[in-house]
């Protein structure tokens, strides 16, 4: 029979200062923080007097246990818990009335193993948004202020993006070999000039109405973002009843198979572009093609090529005219952190990370923005991977073998909500960034493990390509053994980062409604080649 551990100290060696109805704190914090360590749930008694709501040792003692990951029992439902009208304590701590407490082994006892980790992370999450630091508790006294008078935050930082100047040279789309969609139609190339997605549309609704969301899960109420990828959907009645939002409905709503399909977006939300965010490091020539490869793409924004290269472009070399704004942006140092900057050139929620060498055909990359139009919360990519345990060493490893399942999909080909480009350069731990850095490696590991951990889903696979290199292009970084072994220590490290697995695994890919379906011969199907 297993017994559960119990730690009852009836002795106490150097009590803290407390007040007369309140359990003191016993010896020193490091001491207090070892045994919270070894805990699962860490008893916190409130003061005997029912008229006293909060004390010093109270707080203390709350603090230390969300600190190491103990949750907190806070024995006493007359208890005021910090900023309790903003805060979902029950999330993160169990309350349970005194009388009660001939119970609390059974009501411990039978919480399952799926609520202890929500939990634990939730209350990880509350420390570091607002107590671990005196910077934190500054900014959430602010914060619960500009609540209460429905003031929102500031906008959140965009990085201002320094163009190098380039020349257009001739026409692109000229080399047969481009032409790799045969005689697919993938819709109209929008004859409008570019437009960028709304903007700061919610900013009285993120603030008065959103505020469970905004105080009780990351990054928290700080920033006031211009979109995010959990904004309200509108019924399908807004596509026909003239809302005026812009929507581009199949067959103007009578559907259609793939000639209707080609022709308009549909789905569940207004029309929207997407931007091409290319990395590029020394490889000229290898940019030039992948860039006139472009050409041509339907609801393609812009394209903005961050320079990782410390040298300038040469001075005589001619930049493809695809008919839409190639934007160079200048780094101030070479990093693959660089990738995920938001910068403010980028004007659309709907970025494709897109490595120099990556080779997709329009229409995949077509469909791939379909797909995350209704999954924008998601990684949508093409190149996965998993994560897998070392038995013998009882730890993570990377592996990118054919596998039926996948927990992650690489951002070399991926569409992915310029929300996490926010989240991943101002919130996600600096340790994660400076380790990516360290190594030249990783980032792609970097975001999985943040979309992941926001959102507790896996990242959605489509089409059924598992690499993504050009054939003839220079011999890329991941060809190297030790890129391997360095992916095998980041994920380990961001894992001591996070405090557990974020990621998850997912056993199924995207695929077109018609794939494989046989259709009359007056019809043809929503892709033709996926």
């Amino acid at each position: 029979i297993h017994l559960d551990q119990v730690l009852v100290e009836f002795t106490c060696k150097s009590p803290q200062p407390s007040l007369p109805t309140e359990w003191a704190l016993c010896g020193e914090r490091e001491e207090r923080l070892e045994v919270l360590k070894a805990s699962t749930f860490a008893l916190v008694i409130s003061p005997g007097d029912g008229q006293l709501m909060a004390s010093a040792g109270n707080g203390m003692r709350l603090f230390e246990a969300l600190e190491v990951g103990a949750i907190p029992v806070v024995l006493g439902d007359h208890a005021r818990l910090p900023y309790h009208q903003l805060v979902h304590w029950s999330e993160a701590a169990i309350m349970v009335p005194k009388p009660r407490i001939t119970e609390l082994h059974f009501l411990l006892r039978s919480l399952s193993d799926n609520d202890l980790l929500a939990m634990r992370r939730q209350g990880r999450f509350l420390w570091e948004t607002y107590f671990s630091t005196s910077e934190n508790v500054l900014g959430t006294i602010l914060a619960s202020v500009r609540t209460r008078i429905q003031v929102p935050p500031a906008p959140i930082h965009e990085e201002p993006a320094q163009e190098i100047p380039h020349k257009a040279g001739k026409m692109a789309g000229t080399d047969a070999n481009l032409a790799d969609n045969g005689d697919l139609d993938l819709g109209p190339v929008e004859t409008e000039p570019p437009y960028a997605s709304p903007r700061f549309l919610r900013n009285f609704t993120y603030t008065a109405s959103d505020t469970y969301q905004t105080w009780n899960r990351a990054p928290g109420p700080f920033h006031l973002f211009p979109h995010t990828p959990l904004d309200p959907v509108l019924p399908s009645e807004a596509k026909f009843l003239g809302s005026g939002t812009g929507f581009r409905p199949i067959g103007s709503g009578t559907g259609g198979s793939g000639k209707e399909f080609q022709a308009a977006l549909g789905g569940n939300v207004p029309r929207e572009q997407f931007t091409v965010v290319m990395l590029t490091y020394e490889r000229e020539e290898v940019l030039m093609n992948s860039l006139e490869r472009l050409n041509g793409l339907p609801y393609l924004n812009k394209v903005v090529v961050v320079w990782n290269s410390p040298k300038p472009p040469s001075d005589d070399l001619l930049w493809p005219d695809i008919g839409l704004p190639i934007v160079v942006v200048r780094t101030e140092k070479n990093s693959l952190n660089n990738r995920f900057l938001p910068w403010d050139v980028v004007e659309t929620e709907a970025i494709l990370s897109i490595d120099d060498d990556a080779h997709l055909r329009h229409d995949e990359i077509m469909f791939g923005f379909r797909v995350w139009r209704e999954a924008r919360d998601r990684i949508v990519g093409f190149p996965g991977r998993f994560h897998a345990w070392d038995v013998n060493h009882h730890s993570w490893l990377y592996n990118s073998n054919y596998s039926c399942e996948l927990s992650m999909v690489l951002t070399g080909a991926a569409f992915f909500h310029k929300y996490y480009a926010y989240l991943y350069s101002y919130v996600m731990p600096q340790a994660i960034r400076d380790m990516v850095d360290e190594y030249i490696n990783c980032e792609d590991i970097a975001m999985n493990f943040l979309v992941s951990h926001i959102t507790r889903k896996p990242p959605i696979k489509v089409t059924s390509r598992w690499t993504f290199r050009c054939p003839g292009c220079p011999q890329a970084l991941s060809h190297d053994d030790s890129h391997f072994h360095e992916r095998h220590k980041c994920i380990n490290f961001f894992v001591k980062v996070y405090g557990y697995m974020p990621l998850l695994y997912t056993q199924f890919r995207v695929d077109s409604v018609l794939f494989k379906t046989r259709l009359p011969h007056d019809k043809t199907k929503c892709f033709k080649f996926i």
